[in-house]
């Protein structure tokens, strides 16, 4: 059989993009998403959900039930307008909890956006055990953005925000799946050389991104934003402190010299 005609490119599967039900929210991630928050106490973490998830501005608009389970929200201040605003709240997460919550979703009878916020409700329990078994939170990661609801057919109806205060507690499953992770307020340099070296690929090596980190920490409130889902790292959410489309354009003149 003559082989030098065959066709061994690789063409795009057609999708019906209602279905998706994505939400174009740059320089934000896009709706639905998974978010993580990492940072210690008076880091800033509860002014910044309260932006995110009540603003306009961000994702104030974008969801019609949002759920909020914090063991610690009912008694703080700075959480009193999220308390006030979400739909659910509650003080303590268990799967029996997050399976009722897919549930909700998948049956549904109107096309509601949910968000899901996990306010250091997330600890060393829910590591991955040493006979492989995965969490259910962290098998619920890899599959958001496939949870259905089952009157309209379509996808992308739950977005997740965790917020924690150790980069310890996000296993490899909560790593690779979080599209982006923000982080706030000061932490060790133990922690930092973790994440720099989980996160090398802004900047190309653990070096340069802690190089890259400390630009977006000039002030005392500044946060780091790693948008994975648009490679880009953020002083804050406005200014651009390392794209990969920078690397690429650098790339490129340096190969026409």
């Amino acid at each position: 059989m003559d082989k030098s005609h065959q066709d061994l490119s690789v063409y795009p599967v057609v999708i019906d993009e209602d279905k998706l039900n994505v939400k174009d929210k740059y320089p934000l991630l896009p709706v639905p998403f998974f978010m993580t928050v990492l940072g210690r106490v008076k880091a800033g973490k509860s002014t910044l959900l309260n932006s995110l998830c009540l603003s306009p501005r961000f994702y104030g608009d974008d969801f019609n039930i949002r759920i909020l389970i914090s063991p610690t929200a009912k008694g703080d201040p700075a959480m009193a307008h999220m308390v006030e605003h979400f739909e659910f709240v509650f003080d303590s997460y268990s799967d029996a909890l997050l399976s009722e919550i897919i549930d909700m979703i998948e049956n549904d009878e109107h096309e509601n956006r949910y968000l899901l916020v996990l306010d250091d409700a997330i600890t060393s329990n829910f590591k991955q055990s040493k006979n492989g078994k995965v969490d259910d939170f962290s098998a619920l990661v890899t599959k958001y953005r496939h949870i259905t609801n089952q009157k309209t057919g379509k996808e992308g109806m739950l977005s997740i925000i965790l917020t924690l205060q150790y980069f310890k507690f996000m296993s490899v499953i909560t790593r690779t799946m979080s599209m982006g992770l923000i982080i706030c307020g000061e932490l060790s340099d133990s922690e930092l050389r973790k994440i720099s070296e989980a996160y090398d690929f802004f900047g190309g090596n653990s070096k340069k991104f802690l190089e890259l980190y400390r630009k977006c920490r000039r002030d005392p409130y500044d946060f780091c934003f790693l948008n994975v889902d648009a490679m880009e790292m953020r002083r804050n959410f406005d200014e651009i402190v390392w794209s990969r489309n920078d690397d690429r354009m650098t790339d490129n003149k340096s190969d026409e010299e």
